[in-house]
Parts: structure tokens; C-alpha cells; sequence
């Protein structure tokens, strides 16, 4: 089953946090008067990034040494985020928040820190993965495909460190650029995810 995340934009407006997406009247949800969501062409990220929803939330699909601990919902969340998060009730799970200067923060620690991946790859890929590694000119992209198992011949189990920005520096840099143009005296994340 997979995972996915509810992720919305707040703006800080003389000390009271607004949305700073556009939320309208769900379609699908006739019954409710206060249903209200933001479709998805209106989202602004819905990237399933396993290894991003670790780092936003530690022990969603993985941890990292940068991962946070998810905080819950804030107190002072704006209406319709609040709303939304009753409306998926239990289904929604590891609720948090992030400052805008946290996002930057560890966007700028991600290009100099490492994680490790496992799984398993075909030995002559992994082979040409690790010379280029060694030549102190690592083609990365030569790290995938690679699976967690298989019995598929020539396959073998490999473990190694690359570079954080690799799995989660574009989804970084895309969710904080989000904020481009967006007006306030702050700005945040909040978000949740369900399977």
C-alpha cells in the first residue's frame, strides 16, 4: 500500500496564520457544507518521495540523521487546514509543521550530508556505479534501477553512502520555492500523510 502526503502552505498576517493555498468547496463531498480542499492540479507538491516523507517526518517510510520528529498539527493552524485534518481523521497519520528557515536549513545541510541505500542490483551495474564512485567523478544516476529484492539472476546485495541531496534536494528545493511570491511576515508547512 502506498503512502502520500497532504502538504499545504501557511502565511503569517499580523500575528494570525492563514492558507496560502487556494481552498475551494469539494465536489465530491456534496453532504458537507465545510468540506473544503485543494485539488489537485491546485497543489503545489504531491510528490510521493519515500525518502523525503522520512526526512519531514522520521519513521514515515524510512529515518534519517536529519529526519524530524513530526510535531502534530499546530495549534494556531489556519481553519481550513484543521478542517481538513478531521475530515480524514485516523486515516491521517504523522501530522507536523515546518518554519520555512528549517526547510532552508536542512536543504543546506543535505548537500553535504550522506544516507546509506541497500538493496539489490545487477552486479555489472553495481560494478560501473562504484568505478565511477572511485573516479572521483560519481555518476549517480548509475545508482538506479536497483530493488530491495530479487531472485532475478545476477542480482547482488550492495550498501552504499550517497550524497541526502541525491533522494530529497529537488523536493526540497521545489516545496521552498513554493513560497515564492507569497506575501506575510512568516511561512510554513503543514502536513500529514495517509496510506
Amino acid at each position: 500500500m502506498g503512502c502520500d502526503i497532504h502538504l499545504y502552505r501557511e502565511k503569517q498576517v499580523e500575528g494570525k496564520w492563514l492558507a496560502a493555498d487556494k481552498w475551494q468547496k469539494s465536489e465530491y463531498d456534496e453532504e458537507a457544507e465545510d468540506t473544503v480542499v485543494v485539488r489537485y492540479e491546485d497543489q503545489f507538491f504531491h510528490d510521493r518521495n519515500y525518502q523525503l516523507f522520512g526526512l519531514l517526518a522520521k519513521g514515515v517510510r524510512t529515518e534519517h540523521d536529519l529526519s524530524f520528529i513530526a510535531r502534530g498539527l499546530p495549534l494556531d493552524a489556519c481553519e481550513e487546514i484543521q478542517a481538513c485534518a478531521v475530515n480524514w481523521g485516523v486515516d491521517g497519520h504523522n501530522h507536523s509543521y515546518l518554519y520555512l528557515h528549517e526547510l532552508k536549513s536542512v536543504a543546506a545541510l543535505a548537500n553535504s550530508a550522506k544516507i546509506t541505500v541497500s538493496g539489490m542490483k545487477d552486479a555489472e551495474e553495481l560494478k560501473a556505479f562504484r568505478e565511477s564512485i572511485a573516479s572521483d567523478t560519481p555518476n549517480w544516476d548509475l545508482l538506479w534501477p536497483y530493488c530491495s529484492w530479487t531472485n532475478s539472476a545476477g542480482h547482488v546485495e550492495f550498501e552504499q553512502e550517497v550524497p541526502a541531496s541525491l533522494y530529497f534536494g529537488e523536493a526540497l528545493k521545489k516545496i521552498i520555492s513554493g513560497f515564492d511570491g507569497v506575501d506575510g511576515e512568516n511561512h510554513r508547512i503543514v502536513f500529514f500523510f495517509d496510506n
